[in-house]
């Protein structure tokens, strides 16, 4: 099925990069594209999709990916640009190694890129390049949103991620809501975040572990209301199917202890009806997965 949206045709050549899949990232190239200062360690410009191609294969080729699962990018934010419909806006973090071993460590490195599609492909990708690889996108606005009697509702990721032998992450919660209660790990979605590097970063942060981010199970909202019928918590929550791809399981900011527990043993911890109700249908996810 092909992909129109610009934004996720720019996802879609971000996760065929990262599988060092030639054929898909050809593919999502206008055959009249032109390419500025994109491969590593070539400052060069390539046009045409011919061309552009034997360069995305002659990088595959050379580097490989050094984050974690083998990945090479870590696509921070991908967003529109207000100056014309088509033009969109990427902020990474990415990290190679030589595939023959000739470098010593990784080459790590972040920045941003720009494209511009037409008819559905990439007909120009431009990346500017910066020396220090930042671990997560820290744009200049980051405010921290109230949770608590909130002016508006709180977007929030979960995840549900599986360990060996089919267990799943669960998370004590350290403060409200559900304070001192086993849940999913996840937390709030920032300014200029996409989802999906939100519940990398939540992961990351409450659990210590590097995540492979899946489809989306359920998304459902959840409202909390005082003694006075005044809305105390309103958050619109977005959970994952995840895998574990790096890390090690060790509790983090927010929580008090983070544990691999089975499924079927969920009634132990007391965890919520929902949380049980969405463990629950990605288990059934993942088996039509495998």
């Amino acid at each position: 099925m092909s992909v129109s949206d610009p934004l996720d045709v720019v996802r879609a050549f971000y996760d065929a990069v990262n599988r060092s899949d030639l054929d898909a990232v050809a593919a999502l190239y206008h055959p009249q594209c032109i390419v500025e200062y994109v491969f590593t360690s070539d400052a060069a410009v390539y046009q045409g999709r011919d061309v552009v191609t034997r360069k995305w294969a002659a990088e595959f080729e050379r580097y490989a990916g050094a984050l974690a699962g083998g990945r090479r990018i870590d696509v921070d934010r991908v967003a529109g640009i207000e100056t014309g419909w088509g033009w969109v806006r990427t902020d990474w973090s990415t990290a190679v190694t030589d595939a023959e071993n000739a470098l010593p460590q990784a080459l790590e490195s972040a920045g941003h890129s720009h494209f511009w599609l037409e008819d559905g492909l990439i007909r120009r990708h431009r990346t500017v390049w910066r020396i220090a690889r930042r671990p997560a996108f820290s744009g200049p606005e980051r405010p921290q949103t109230a949770r608590q009697y909130p002016s508006q509702p709180v977007v929030g990721v979960g995840a549900v991620v599986f360990g060996d032998e089919g267990r799943v992450v669960l998370v004590k919660r350290r403060y409200e809501p559900l304070a001192g209660q086993w849940s999913l790990p996840g937390g709030a979605l920032e300014l200029g975040e996409t989802l999906e590097a939100a519940v990398a970063r939540e992961i990351l942060e409450e659990t210590g572990l590097v995540v492979s981010v899946g489809p989306v199970i359920e998304v459902f909202d959840r409202i909390l209301v005082d003694e006075a019928g005044k809305t105390r918590y309103h958050f619109v929550l977005v959970d994952y199917l995840c895998a574990i791809a790096g890390g090690v399981l060790q509790p983090g900011s927010d929580v008090d202890d983070a544990v691999l527990a089975d499924p079927a043993d969920l009634e132990t911890f007391r965890v919520v009806a929902k949380a049980r109700d969405v463990i629950a249908r990605a288990v059934r996810m993942k088996g039509d997965v495998a």
